[in-house]
Formats: C-alpha cells, sequence, structure tokens
C-alpha cells in the first residue's frame, strides 16, 4: 500500500485530504507539527510528502534542508501548499525534491490529479461542473448550488460548515439548501442524499433547522419519503423559509436577508486562516501556471531528434516539470525570454545550427538558466568546448530517466 504523509496544521485541508486518498487504498500519515515532520518520514518513508508552507516557513525550510541530506529520504517527493512567491524562488525548491508548488488557496482537482501521477494509483475524481458557495448570516448558514451535484465539493462542505460553525462559534445554526437554479431528476438522488447527509453529519446541525429551497418536485418526495430527513422542511419561496428560520430579536425584516448575491461566490470573505479549495472547473481567472498546476520546473528541451525529444520531454513531465520543446536553436531563440526557463536540456548536434554556437549565444545573456548537454557521445575536444562555453553538465545519451533527472536536478542544487 502506498503511505502519503501529510503536514499540514489546517484540520479542514487534512481531514479532508485524508478522507479522500483513504478511499483510494492509500494509507496517510498525518502530523500537525512540522517541527515533527522529518521524524515522522525517516520511521514511515512514504511515497510522498505533503507540506503545507506558511509565511514565516523556518522550520519547513529546516526539514527540507535535512531531508536532502539523508540519503534515506533525501528522494521522496514532496508536494508543497504555501503563499504566493515569485517563479524563481518556487523554482529554487527543486532541489529539495519538491515537484509541485501550489499556492493558496488550492484548485483541488488539479492538487489532487498531481497526487495520483506521483505515488501511480487512479485516483477518483468527480469532474461534474458545480457552483458551491457556503455564507453566513447571523446564525443562517447558506449553502447555494448551480450547475450541478459534483461529489468533491459536497464532500468538502461537511468539513467547512463544520470549520465555520466552531470558527463562529454557532450554538444553534441554521441552513437554508438553495437548489433553485437546479432542475433535478431521480438520477439525481444519490447525490442529492450525499449533499443532504453531509450537512447532517455536522453534530449541530439539526433536521428540524434544515430548510430546502427548491422548484422540483423530486426532491419533495425525496425528503417525504425518507425517514432520516424527518424534520426538514421544504419550500419554494425564499421569504416563507426565512420567516421560519429568522431570529425576529435581530431582525423583522426579512428583506435584510434577501441579497443579490446569492449564487456568487463569496471567496473573499473566507478566512485566510484557513486553505480555501477551489477546482479548476469554477473558471476562476488564473494567469499564473504554478498556481493553476502547481509547477516547480519550467524546462527547454532542444533536440533535432523527434524521438528523443518526445522521451525526454516524458521523463521530465513525470516529475512535476512543464516543458517546451524546439527541434531546432533558431525555433528556440524566436521563443526566448529571460526568466521563461528554469533550465535548458541541449542535443549539441542540431539541425539548423551546432548546439555550441547557440550555447554561446545564451551564454552572453545576463540571466540564462543553467544548461545541461545531453547528446550523443562526442569528441573530447568537443565536450571541452561545450563545457567551457558555458554548459553547466555533460550526459551522454541514452540515460535512465531517474538518473537524466536526478542529475539535471544535481545542476540546481548546486547552482546559488
Amino acid at each position: 500500500m502506498k503511505k502519503v504523509l501529510i503536514a499540514d496544521s489546517h484540520p479542514l485541508f487534512r481531514d479532508f485530504l485524508k478522507q479522500k486518498l483513504s478511499e483510494d487504498q492509500i494509507e496517510v500519515i498525518t502530523t500537525q507539527e512540522n517541527r515533527d515532520i522529518y521524524t515522522k518520514v525517516i520511521t514511515s518513508l512514504p511515497n510522498l510528502i505533503i507540506l503545507d508552507m506558511e509565511d514565516d516557513n523556518t522550520m519547513e525550510m529546516e526539514f527540507l534542508e535535512k531531508k536532502m541530506r539523508d540519503t534515506n529520504c533525501a528522494d521522496i517527493p514532496v508536494i508543497i501548499t504555501g503563499p504566493k512567491q515569485d517563479r524563481s524562488n518556487i523554482a529554487a525548491y527543486a532541489k529539495y525534491g519538491v515537484i509541485k508548488y501550489f499556492e493558496k488557496p488550492v484548485q483541488f482537482d488539479m492538487f489532487f490529479k498531481s497526487i495520483g501521477l506521483v505515488v501511480r494509483v487512479p485516483l477518483s475524481m468527480d469532474t461534474t461542473p458545480c457552483i458551491l458557495d457556503l455564507h453566513r448570516n447571523n446564525n443562517i448558514i447558506f449553502i447555494e448550488l448551480a450547475l450541478g451535484l459534483n461529489r468533491e465539493k459536497i464532500a468538502l462542505l461537511q468539513f467547512k460548515l463544520s470549520e465555520m460553525i466552531e470558527r463562529e462559534k454557532l450554538e444553534n445554526p441554521k441552513v437554508v439548501i438553495m437548489l433553485t437554479n437546479l432542475e433535478l431528476t431521480f438520477v439525481d438522488g444519490y447525490n442529492l442524499e450525499f449533499l443532504i447527509d453531509n450537512v447532517l453529519a455536522c453534530p449541530k446541525i439539526h433536521a428540524k433547522n434544515v430548510k430546502i429551497l427548491s422548484l422540483s418536485n423530486f426532491v419533495r418526495e425525496m425528503i417525504n419519503g425518507h425517514s432520516d430527513y424527518t424534520g426538514i422542511e421544504m419550500s419554494s419561496n425564499l421569504s416563507r423559509v426565512l420567516n421560519d428560520l429568522v431570529d425576529t430579536s435581530i431582525t423583522s425584516d426579512i428583506s435584510d436577508l434577501i441579497t443579490n448575491r446569492f449564487l456568487t461566490p463569496s471567496y473573499e470573505a473566507e478566512d485566510t486562516a484557513s486553505i480555501a479549495t477551489r477546482f479548476s472547473s469554477d473558471g476562476l481567472e488564473d494567469s499564473e501556471v504554478p498556481k493553476k498546476t502547481g509547477t516547480v520546473l519550467t524546462i527547454a528541451i532542444i533536440d533535432s531528434d523527434g524521438a528523443s525529444l518526445e522521451l525526454t520531454k516524458n521523463y521530465f513531465e513525470q516529475a512535476g516539470a512543464t516543458c517546451f520543446t524546439y527541434t531546432g536553436g533558431a525555433e528556440f531563440l524566436n521563443n526566448y525570454e529571460d526568466g521563461k526557463f528554469d533550465l535548458i536540456v541541449l542535443d549539441v548536434l542540431l539541425s539548423d545550427q551546432t548546439g555550441l554556437s547557440l550555447l554561446q549565444n545564451l551564454h552572453k545573456r545576463p540571466h540564462s538558466p543553467p544548461i545541461v548537454i545531453y547528446s550523443q557521445s562526442l569528441q573530447k575536444d568537443i565536450v571541452v568546448k561545450v563545457l567551457s562555453a558555458g554548459a553547466a553538465s555533460y550526459l551522454v545519451k541514452p540515460q535512465k530517466p531517474n538518473f537524466l533527472v536526478q542529475k539535471c536536478l544535481s545542476v540546481l542544487k548546486t547552482r546559488e
């Protein structure tokens, strides 16, 4: 059984992730104190470490330094969730075995997909388009859904509800589940039950305080015919629902609670102490590659041999890198920008120019990334010339995938 160690102090994220991975038969080891991570790692030797990094990352960096120096765990891959950082800073984590860096709030589907690729276990993931928004007005919690019922978001709902109730110290919370933008039929029954069960799983939420706003006759029939849902009421009128729930000592004006914010995600109101979890299907704008895919390294591969080019690309993509491929030096130079690449893997034997001339061109540029030559066996004088021209290392084709990747990472480790 594959093992994943989760080092995260946020119970919402940690517990949700543990539940999801356990469903796919992955053993999950957790620790809340980052000072204990190294001990947990060397005693359990997991297949993957998921590390939460705070703004003050002193303890996390101490752990990564220890891990890098310990041959028993140096090669264990790490996925980090952390604050927004410059791409150059994120790339520097590669030398510690970090293969993905997800900026908070995490896009969970991309995050979960990365875990599956690393541990080589096909992980189940519901990709149904769904908007699920959660917000509170006094002691009334509104849960709004549109587009569809996504089981991942519904599973997360239980943890977010419990967190909100605990954080706001709500003793008698009342819940309105708003389904008016969904056309539901009997085929949705399984997921609808899952939704209601997750709401009722919160100890402080009682069926008598749960109202469902829907236009669907199927929903009404299911609620009325389900013995576990006795006390839950359904209505098609929001004012009527609120009249039943509102505390008149707080406000007697029901219109105060009816706003145009329904079905508008309230992410800006989320507690920054918690890890918000989003999904790429939410359609939120995100122009930065690291935030969306967790990319740590961006690599340019230049090789005129198409088969070799594709093989090398696959090696690095399996290690979490984003790869740009070029069959010639001119094509690469036309697309080159300072800061775009963290590493260049170059075959000296190019069809349109010599790799040596390309090396010399790049070496003149002030912000050129390290360049690793990956080519067929060359004459000794040519090897000396390419190394003298600024190449960081020279590897003879072909190499085993892990060896090639590790040698390239070692170049990044020694670079200041």
